[in-house]
């Protein structure tokens, strides 16, 4: 399975642009308060997205959202992905699945081995599983973004469906991430902002072009 790389957190055209240009594969859009990357579907309806992302996969963020407000999200940006933030239990995860015909992302933010066991549950209901770092007291309640790296070994043995990467990730930590883990995606966001946001061209280039670097040598 060829590595996938998702920049998470546009806002803006100018963003989409630069992601499309970098070659990566995932644009992330977050629909989801409180968030500096958020964006809202009207804003992002009037803007066109979905054309101007069309070329790549879309993957719409939520924290717990209401039927109306994702039915509302995804038709903003014709979104091929969900991503599930929040606390949505097994059962909502399915019907969220049923609703949109969408393949759905659930993260799990990481702190130890028990938070992967709390996987198991959601292994038939989810399509994959996205790694973060557990936020802490400090974050309040925003979730991913926080620029925090969690311990890769507790991947080490995982052998449920293909994940995603994230968590505080970087131009000077990918290779030795892509070296200890096997993620189907990496996701970043922070890792290539100027500040929480707002994207850098160059910082988005030059992390696309290392990770796919990291993952040639890795297999080569």
């Amino acid at each position: 399975m060829t590595l996938k790389i998702k920049i998470c957190g546009l806002s803006t055209l100018e963003h989409i642009d630069m992601v499309i240009n970098s070659n990566a594969d995932m644009a992330g859009f977050i629909f989801a308060n409180p968030s500096p990357r958020e964006i809202k579907p009207s804003v992002a309806k009037k803007l066109s997205f979905s054309s101007a992302a069309q070329s790549i996969d879309r993957v719409a963020v939520f924290v717990d959202p209401s039927n109306e407000y994702l039915e509302e999200a995804i038709d903003s940006i014709d979104a091929t992905f969900i991503q599930l933030h929040g606390n949505e239990t097994v059962d909502r995860c399915i019907e969220i699945k049923s609703i949109t015909g969408l393949p759905v992302i659930k993260s799990i933010g990481i702190l130890d081995e028990g938070d992967i066991k709390f996987t198991q549950a959601y292994k038939n209901s989810v399509d994959y599983f996205l790694f973060d770092a557990k936020p802490d007291s400090n974050s309040g309640s925003q979730r991913g973004g926080l620029n925090k790296v969690f311990d890769w070994s507790i991947l080490d043995d995982w052998n449920g469906p293909g994940y995603f990467l994230s968590g505080g990730l970087n131009i000077n930590n990918i290779s030795e991430a892509i070296k200890r883990t096997d993620p189907y995606v990496i996701d970043v966001s922070s890792g290539v902002e100027i500040k929480p946001g707002i994207k850098d061209r160059k910082k988005i280039e030059d992390f696309v072009q290392k990770t796919r670097s990291a993952y040639g040598i890795k297999y080569e």
